[in-house]
């Protein structure tokens, strides 16, 4: 195995000088950052006694991986599963350290017949740059190694605040990253309504500018209505290339208040001052079956126009909207504009917290979805999130 991987890179660990045909137990210890001892254990067949942890045939049976073993039917490489579903870790109260050793133990019969270690490297979310822009607000993240990347435009939903996990652990891959705060901040509006998109835009070119940034058209990122937005916004400006969308949607929707108690009567955005056209809040749960056609094309974001790879994800049980129904607007309309250069990830049993891998899987799904859901499409949309980031990785 590595010695040291990032905290979202996958990794394997192989086992030689096991007994043939025989069933062991894989265990995994560590600490948190906060010093909480956690465990995870699975059991796993031998085969001819060399085993690749990540292909192994996991036998333990569990319908509540809370329970501390890994469930067999969780499709993400077993050292990584066993530290999602660690017990008791919780996403929402989890403290990552900066370098996080992990030790793997084979038991036999209940006793250790081999142990190992390595170390997951976490980036700072919170040591970012400020713009030196007297309009943009956010966090600039360079790329790790002191040298330059192409330039990441990463979107935050509905919610606000900046996407910090997601532009830092690009930044950690070698992207020069800007989390943009795109509402809520001085001279943009309250909530998540009426939005200049060329905000988004000039992020953007404020970001290719920079000497850290190697690329002359940008990236984009989005999640939930962020996804939304990079769509949109990777549809009318040319400084942007690949476009991925989690979670958004292909239509442009009318926009909440900011208390999110009601709808705001208005779009979610605006282009050269006016509202784009969108469709009804109430509409959207039922996105697209109820909506008239007429409607329905005026609101949908021309995503043909998008010069670049386009990846589409999508949890099968989004709890917050049909992003699965919403996004394939957008798939079916690059598929009939001829842009064939395009993804659409559906995962059934993810909701709508689908985050970069790998973190613990209790706590995602108050949104829909199962945990065995949320870590695989977890585990699997990123690697086709760094491929079509890396594609164009010189302009």
């Amino acid at each position: 195995h590595p010695d040291t991987v990032l905290a979202d890179e996958a990794f394997d660990i192989t086992v030689e000088g096991l007994p043939a045909d025989e069933r062991v137990d894989v265990v995994l210890t560590s600490e948190d950052g906060d010093g909480e001892s956690f465990e995870e254990r699975a059991t796993v067949e031998t085969g001819n006694g060399t085993v690749s942890l990540a292909d192994a045939t996991v036998v333990s049976e569990s319908d509540d991986p809370r329970d501390g073993v890994v469930d067999a039917g969780v499709d993400v490489p077993l050292p990584l599963a066993l530290f999602q579903f660690a017990s008791p870790l919780q996403l929402r109260t989890y403290s990552a350290p900066d370098e996080h050793e992990l030790t793997y133990r084979i038991e036999r019969d209940g006793e250790t017949v081999g142990k190992t270690a390595l170390s997951r490297t976490y980036p700072d979310f919170y040591e970012f740059i400020e713009p030196d822009h007297p309009e943009l607000e956010g966090a600039l993240y360079e790329p790790a190694d002191g040298g330059t990347g192409p330039g990441v435009v990463v979107l935050h939903g509905g919610y606000g605040g900046p996407s910090l996990a997601p532009a830092a652990r690009l930044s950690a891959r070698g992207y020069t990253v800007f989390a943009p705060q795109y509402f809520g901040a001085e001279g943009l509006p309250d909530g998540p309504n009426s939005i200049p998109i060329e905000y988004v835009r000039d992020a953007a070119m404020w970001l290719r500018d920079r000497e850290p940034t190697s690329s002359e058209r940008v990236r984009l990122f989005g999640t939930s209505q962020g996804g939304e937005l990079a769509l949109l916004a990777g549809s009318r400006f040319d400084v942007f290339g690949p476009v991925v969308s989690v979670n958004g949607s292909g239509l442009v929707l009318e926009g909440p208040t900011a208390d999110y108690r009601s709808w705001s009567g208005t779009s979610s955005w605006t282009f050269d001052g006016e509202p784009v056209p969108y469709v009804d809040g109430e509409d959207r749960a039922s996105a697209p079956a109820s909506i008239d056609n007429d409607e329905l094309e005026a609101a949908s974001i021309p995503v043909e126009s998008i010069d670049g790879r386009v990846v589409l994800v999508s949890g099968g049980d989004d709890l917050v909207w049909p992003s699965a129904e919403l996004q394939d607007i957008a798939a079916e309309r690059l598929n009939k504009h001829g842009h064939t250069n395009y993804e659409h990830l559906v995962y059934k049993n993810a909701g709508h917290s689908i985050l970069p891998p790998y973190t613990p899987a209790v706590g995602l799904i108050g949104e829909g979805g199962t945990y065995a859901g949320a870590a695989e499409a977890s585990h699997d949309h990123w690697g086709a999130v760094l491929d079509t980031f890396s594609s164009l990785r010189d302009r």
